[in-house]
């Protein structure tokens, strides 16, 4: 599985300079603006667990850094839309419960 992890580092590698070049583009076709790091790690993980439903053995310890990596992401997005200190104390605990719920999940049913 050593050639697992050097796959995933290098691809994390390639799509963040793919975003990084291609950032304004994204943004002009869908209106979103999409962190280069949270794009290459989020499609990283995607690919992996389309490999993983279509059969190939994908080390899930690896898969679920990958989803916790874009749990986190997720959290410190929301913190910098919402300025409230509860509400944000709230949000913060709420996406990390919610998130480490559907990351179990999701590497349970598969």
């Amino acid at each position: 599985m050593v050639k697992m992890i050097l796959y995933v580092l290098l691809s994390i590698i390639l799509f963040y300079f793919l975003f990084a070049l291609l950032k304004d583009f994204i943004y002009r076709v869908i209106k979103i603006k999409i962190c280069a790091i949270c794009g290459a790690v989020s499609l990283t993980w995607i690919i992996l667990l389309i490999l993983k439903f279509i059969g190939y053995e994908i080390e899930s310890l690896l898969l679920g850094i990958l989803l916790g990596q874009s749990v986190v992401g997720i959290m410190y997005y929301l913190e910098d839309k919402i300025k409230n200190k509860l509400t944000l104390s709230f949000v913060r605990l709420s996406t990390i419960l919610i998130g480490t719920l559907v990351v179990y999940s999701l590497l349970n049913v598969m």
